[in-house]
C-alpha cells in the first residue's frame, strides 16, 4: 500500500472559562531555590481584619460591628501534589513524531483540569491526610441555604453570600459546565485580561468553569454526591494557583521500551498548588432538569 502522508494532530488546548483563566498563577521554574515550595508552604490573606463603624468622637455604635476577625487565622498551610500524564503506545508507531515533546503538550493542557479536581474534591489531600483547604471539605464549607434550588435561586444565594465576606471583598463563584449552561444569560462573557477570556455573573463576580470540577457537595452533607440532575455551586475568596516545570520522566525513547511486547511508555510530571482565601467559601445544592 502507498504511503499517504501524516499531518499533524489537530491543537489541543485547555477549556476555556476554567480555573486557570481567573486564578492568579504563579509557574516555577526548576533551579534548587525555586523547588522549595513543593515541601510545603504556608500562604498569607489579608482580607479577614475586623471592620467598624465609629462616630467622629471614636465612640462605637450600635449594630457597627460589621465583621470581627479576633478568633480567626491570618494564615494557613498548603501541601502540593503532583500531576501525571502516562503515553503508551506501540514502538510500531509513526516515526516522525516527537513523543517527548507530544506527552509535555498532554500534561500542559491536561494541568488545568488537574488542578480543578483537586481544588473542588481534595483527593490528593484526602489521600496525604494534610491540612489543605479545597471546596467540598467538610469542616470548611458553610452551606448558604438548606435544601436543593433551581441554578438560578442557587446563584442568588452565593452572591449574596459573597456580601458576607469581612472586608466586601470580591469573590469567585465556581460551577460545572452543565450548571454554567443551564444558567444562560446570566452569565456573560468577561472580557479578555491578561489574555484569558472568562466569565462573570451580571454583578461581575468571575466564575470558574471547571472542566475537573465533579459538583461534589461538602463531605458528609446531605445529597453531597453529584449526578446528572444534583450538583453543587461555590463561592470563594481569590484562587492562588503555583505550577512547577514539566519534567519527562523518561531521559530517552529507549527507557520507555518494553521490548517484550514492542510498546512504548513515558512519562511527564509536575508538581502543582492551590488554594483560595478562606474569607469567602459558601455553598448551595442546585438541581438540573432531567436529561
Amino acid at each position: 500500500m502507498a504511503f499517504r502522508g501524516v499531518y499533524d494532530a489537530p491543537e489541543i488546548k485547555p477549556t476555556s472559562c476554567g480555573l486557570l483563566s481567573v486564578a492568579r498563577v504563579m509557574t516555577h521554574s526548576s533551579a534548587d531555590y525555586d523547588e522549595r515550595w513543593i515541601r510545603g508552604f504556608s500562604y498569607v490573606f489579608d482580607t479577614q481584619g475586623t471592620l467598624r463603624i465609629l462616630t467622629t468622637n471614636d465612640e462605637a455604635v450600635s449594630d457597627g460591628e460589621l465583621f470581627n476577625s479576633d478568633d480567626l487565622p491570618r494564615y494557613k498551610d498548603c501541601e502540593p501534589f503532583f500531576i501525571e500524564v502516562e503515553d503508551f503506545s506501540s514502538t510500531f508507531g509513526l516515526l516522525g513524531v516527537d513523543r517527548i515533546a507530544k506527552i509535555k503538550k498532554q500534561l500542559a493542557v491536561g494541568t488545568q483540569k488537574a488542578v480543578e479536581k483537586e481544588l473542588w474534591d481534595g483527593v490528593s489531600a484526602t489521600a496525604a491526610t494534610n491540612s489543605n483547604t479545597f471546596l467540598s471539605k467538610a469542616s470548611s464549607s458553610t452551606v448558604s441555604a438548606i435544601g436543593a434550588f433551581n441554578v438560578n435561586e442557587g446563584l442568588y444565594y452565593l452572591e449574596q453570600s459573597i456580601a458576607e465576606s469581612p472586608l466586601g471583598e470580591q469573590g469567585i463563584i465556581h460551577m460545572t459546565r452543565d450548571v454554567a449552561s443551564a444558567l444562560g444569560s446570566k452569565l456573560s462573557f468577561g472580557g479578555d485580561v491578561d489574555k484569558k477570556n472568562y466569565i462573570q455573573t451580571r454583578l461581575g463576580t468571575p466564575v470558574v468553569v471547571g472542566s475537573g470540577y465533579s459538583g461534589n457537595g461538602p463531605v458528609g452533607s446531605s445529597g453531597a454526591a453529584a449526578s446528572a440532575t444534583n450538583k453543587w455551586m461555590y463561592a470563594t475568596g481569590p484562587v492562588d494557583v503555583h505550577l512547577g516545570k514539566i519534567e519527562v520522566v523518561n531521559e530517552n525513547l529507549g527507557q520507555g521500551i518494553d521490548a517484550t511486547i514492542n510498546d512504548m511508555r513515558l512519562k511527564a510530571t509536575r508538581p502543582a498548588g492551590a488554594y483560595f482565601d478562606p474569607s469567602i467559601h459558601y455553598t448551595v445544592r442546585v438541581t438540573l432538569p432531567t436529561p
